[in-house]
């Protein structure tokens, strides 16, 4: 009896040993503290480890400076700007990457990106910072950057500068870098500054008159390098002796595109080595795989004018997500639609559950709806309850030219008649007192 007893424990041990648990599935021999991957087309998370632990970031903080500066440039980087005492005099002692700005120097917002992004200049981050900042100093421009970081729900995140330099109160997470990544590709300009591996050069300016040029030194990303890894788009590396090394990269392979980011590698190899065995493991485990889209998956009510307009017929967009190859396609589900939109809203959105069941993350990625039925419902609708009356797929704000032109003379009407009043009244004034 002992010896089946002890037979059928050996049994269910060795079957839950069999059974895959999540921590199994990550790439081993990671040494960097933390790590986190994410689908970079949907932002779903696939893997990682100590991703949600605060570090010290070092020079990947730059992505969140430049992202912020191309958001307000929307594609106009020839804005002129002037270096500021404090862009370089709060560097003295720091023996910090720079591009040896002078005080009063005028230099151009492109040239600027570059060299954040290439040269990892810390002056020229700080002259980044005053031009997002509302007050043009450095401090209104880290305001912003913790604005954007609550604007982007990081609950782990919080810039004490522009740049990088270790100091307290200056943190990011592995998955808190990624989402602010996601979000600085979308900004005009900011991928082809990103993924630049050519050099860059500088033109002289008023007070320089050597032009200079900016290097890429990752030699993840530099052909012929031993740790050269092709399927790396575009990175950003950071160093400090607090942070140690950080990492940050867009890769993509086949189809499937994603963010990676290492922080605290404590040696320079470590970090290449961990990026490499992550990306590798990400490339042979994960496949892309497409969400059909559904023609009708019920009603949603419109609103407009106050009121509840009447329904339409609602369906969901096709997208993609990044699977694991154990999970099948039963493991994305429709859970959640929209069920009330406003005309002149953004598209209303539909919610695709990812169950990773302990191989990957749980997830959820939000797809557009398209609506059917809406302009049957606009012609049955009063014209008063349609201000913002769009096409069927996506409904924007208008106002018809008849009401533009009749809002026009009912203002210039009331003008003259109030300017008739008003000189009438003068005149019984003047009567009145004779």
């Amino acid at each position: 009896m002992k010896k089946l007893i002890a037979t059928l424990l050996c049994v269910i041990v060795l079957g839950v040993c069999a059974v895959p648990f999540y921590g199994e599935e990550l790439p081993a021999g990671i040494t960097s503290q933390a790590y986190f991957v994410m689908d970079a087309k949907t932002g779903a998370p696939l893997f990682g480890y100590n991703e949600d632990q605060p570090f010290d970031p070092a020079s990947v903080t730059k992505v969140m400076t430049v992202g912020l500066a191309c958001e307000k440039a929307q594609g106009d980087w020839s804005t002129a700007l002037t270096v500021s005492h404090d862009d370089v005099h709060t560097l003295w002692r720091t023996d910090s990457s720079h591009i040896a700005l002078q005080e009063g120097e005028v230099v151009v917002l492109e040239d600027m990106l570059y060299a954040a992004m290439i040269a990892s200049a810390n002056d020229a981050c700080n002259v980044l910072a005053e031009y997002i900042g509302e007050d043009g100093t450095i401090a209104s421009g880290v305001a912003a950057m913790n604005a954007k970081a609550q604007e982007l729900g990081l609950k782990n995140t919080h810039f004490a500068n522009p740049h990088g330099i270790s100091e307290e109160g200056h943190y990011i997470s592995a998955e808190d870098l990624a989402i602010i990544l996601r979000w600085a590709v979308q900004q005009p300009g900011f991928y082809k500054v990103f993924t630049r591996t050519d050099a860059y050069y500088m033109d002289p300016t008023n007070q320089q008159e050597q032009e200079r040029a900016f290097w890429m030194h990752d030699y993840m990303r530099l052909a012929g390098s031993q740790y050269y890894i092709p399927q790396i788009v575009g990175s950003k590396m950071g160093y400090t002796d607090k942070a140690r090394y950080t990492y940050v990269c867009l890769a993509e392979k086949d189809g499937v595109q994603v963010i990676c980011t290492v922080m605290k590698s404590e040696l320079k190899t470590d970090k290449y080595r961990d990026v490499a065995a992550i990306l590798d493991y990400t490339f042979a485990n994960y496949r892309q795989v497409e969400i059909p889209a559904q023609a009708d998956v019920g009603q949603i009510d419109i609103r407009g004018g106050g009121g509840i307009l009447g329904q339409a017929s609602a369906g969901t967009l096709g997208s993609s997500v990044l699977l694991h190859n154990r999970l099948t396609e039963q493991a994305v589900k429709l859970v959640q639609t929209q069920a009330e939109y406003t005309i002149g809203d953004a598209l209303p959105q539909a919610s695709y559950q990812i169950t990773g069941d302990g191989i990957q993350m749980d997830s959820v990625v939000n797809t557009d709806m398209v609506l059917s039925g809406l302009e049957e419902l606009f012609a049955h609708t009063p014209e008063k309850k349609l201000e913002n009356k769009g096409t069927a797929n996506q409904v924007k704000p208008a106002i018809t030219a008849f009401w533009l032109i009749l809002a026009a003379v009912v203002v210039i009407g009331s003008v003259l008649w109030g300017t008739g009043r008003l000189r009438n009244g003068r005149k019984q004034l003047r009567r009145f007192i004779k």
